[in-house]
């Protein structure tokens, strides 16, 4: 940095010891104190690689963040800071401008080492190797938030519950495999389908990141003052309302608000250990097939209250699924074997539901738009009817259900959107596909387990004997 050469030696001995302590820095450096949140924020991110925090209003978090920019850039060489964010008008005109004030609030001698403009800060003696900027990030650019490594690479997300989660899985995570980097999640929690929720409660993944959680009451201007305190949170709306959750609890709100499942409910049911099936119940199959396209067969079994296993496969003909079907038939117990396997009978699903069904197997077909098989007043075809009924079978707080701990399957179940007038209606497996770049293969086939009645299969009886295959016998379908 371009200091006086009597300031140097004073420099370099406060960079020491403002590195070892960012309180410190925050205190000589711009003579300001700290909440109890907000030094708990900076010694997480001088301490951990992956560091998430979730906030209501008022506690200061994108101040917070900007003088972690600065303790960053003063006190390291060989380092990038990069701040990203959905919305590029919160970026340039809270967080950039937050970055400039503070600044403006240093000691000349400090403040003349860098170079400050609308995007960016670099240190004079090395503007390549040191800067900080801030850089808009979604779908349609993931490519900018690739190939970032430095020594000391740190990220922050602003926002992030509004970043998607193809930019954190195909790019963001990536700098992590640098020796000193840090990846910095920060937003007000109003979103549970989101790579930030995940960061909390997504197990096990979750546990890998330092956790942060603020209220609304931990903000400087309410710490001692809880009238005012009392006054803002009324004007969030009840204490179960969104905003309320979010501006004031910290809390995500209980579903994503067209969302057809509430996270919490599934959350609840992943490995539960008290979901215990009757033995009396017959186990059965939901086939959802997928062709030579991204999207993947998926066949769940379930039994009872309880998912037992989930199988997939990518890019499989309709004699290569049947197949795959069948050797799953003759790998099961007989006491475990489906009174039903219920397929998708449209597109792919067509050829593997004749293959199956001429092999022997207790095959069910349907098709999502039929017209449903019960309740006609209620569900406006068979994919509202399965999904609101697996809905009703994860959200039933009279008995323990249980699913698998799969990813694709728990993002898949929070995914649709649904309306109830006049009859239930579910997002399609296309306009879901549009609007977050993948079907909903995992889910899908859980919810076909539903299609039965339940006097359809307490009447239905497996086959209780061993299928063989001859895929020649069956080549006219691929």
């Amino acid at each position: 940095m371009e200091v006086a050469l009597e300031d140097e030696a004073l420099l370099q001995a406060a960079i020491i010891r403002w590195r070892k302590d960012p309180v410190l820095f925050v205190k000589q450096v711009f003579k300001a104190d700290l909440t109890p949140k907000q030094i708990e924020f900076v010694r997480a991110f001088q301490k951990n690689k992956r560091i998430t925090f979730r906030g209501g209003t008022g506690l200061g978090k994108t101040f917070t963040m900007s003088i972690l920019t600065w303790w960053a850039l003063i006190t390291h060489n060989q380092v990038q800071i990069t701040i990203f964010g959905p919305n590029q008008g919160n970026l340039k005109s809270v967080f950039w401008k937050e970055v400039q004030s503070m600044y403006g609030r240093m000691p000349e001698w400090i403040q003349s080492g860098f170079d400050v403009t609308e995007s960016k800060a670099e240190r004079k003696d090395a503007p390549k190797d040191c800067f900080a900027e801030w850089k808009l990030v979604t779908k349609e650019n993931v490519e900018g938030a690739r190939g970032i490594h430095k020594t000391n690479n740190f990220v922050f997300v602003d926002e992030a519950t509004g970043v998607d989660r193809e930019i954190f899985t195909g790019a963001l995570l990536n700098i992590l495999v640098d020796r000193n980097s840090k990846l910095c999640l920060v937003s007000n929690p109003n979103r549970i389908n989101s790579f930030f929720y995940d960061t909390f409660y997504a197990q096990p993944m979750s546990q890998q990141w330092t956790k942060i959680h603020g209220l609304m009451r931990d903000g400087r201007d309410y710490i001692n003052n809880p009238q005012a305190h009392d006054e803002q949170a009324s004007s969030y709306g009840a204490i179960t309302s969104l905003d309320y959750r979010s501006m004031v609890l910290g809390e995500f709100p209980l579903s994503d608000s067209d969302t057809l499942i509430p996270r919490e409910y599934i959350d609840t049911a992943i490995e539960n250990p008290d979901a215990v099936p009757a033995p009396n119940v017959p186990v059965i199959w939901g086939l959802d097939p997928a062709g030579k396209g991204r999207d993947k067969a998926v066949l769940c079994i379930r039994h009872d209250n309880k998912m037992l296993d989930l199988k997939w496969w990518d890019k499989t003909d309709a004699v290569q699924l049947s197949n795959y079907v069948i050797d799953q038939w003759n790998k099961t117990p007989k006491a475990m074997r489906p009174a039903k396997i219920v397929v998708d009978g449209g597109g792919v699903g067509h050829g593997a539901e004749s293959i199956l069904r001429a092999a022997g197997l207790p095959i069910m077909s349907v098709q999502f738009q039929q017209r449903p098989t019960r309740k006609p007043d209620l569900y406006l075809n068979m994919r509202a009817l399965m999904w609101v009924e697996c809905r009703d079978w994860i959200c039933n707080e009279e008995y323990p259900v249980s699913i698998l701990n799969n990813n694709l399957l728990i993002e898949d179940l929070t995914a649709p959107n649904y309306w109830e007038i006049p009859k239930y209606k579910i997002e399609t497996k296309d306009d879901i596909k549009k609007r977050t770049g993948r079907s909903t293969d995992f889910a899908d086939a859980l919810c076909l387990t539903f299609a039965p009645s339940k006097m359809m299969l307490m009447q239905s009886s497996s086959n209780g004997g061993k299928i063989d295959y001859d895929p020649g016998f069956y080549g006219h379908y691929e």
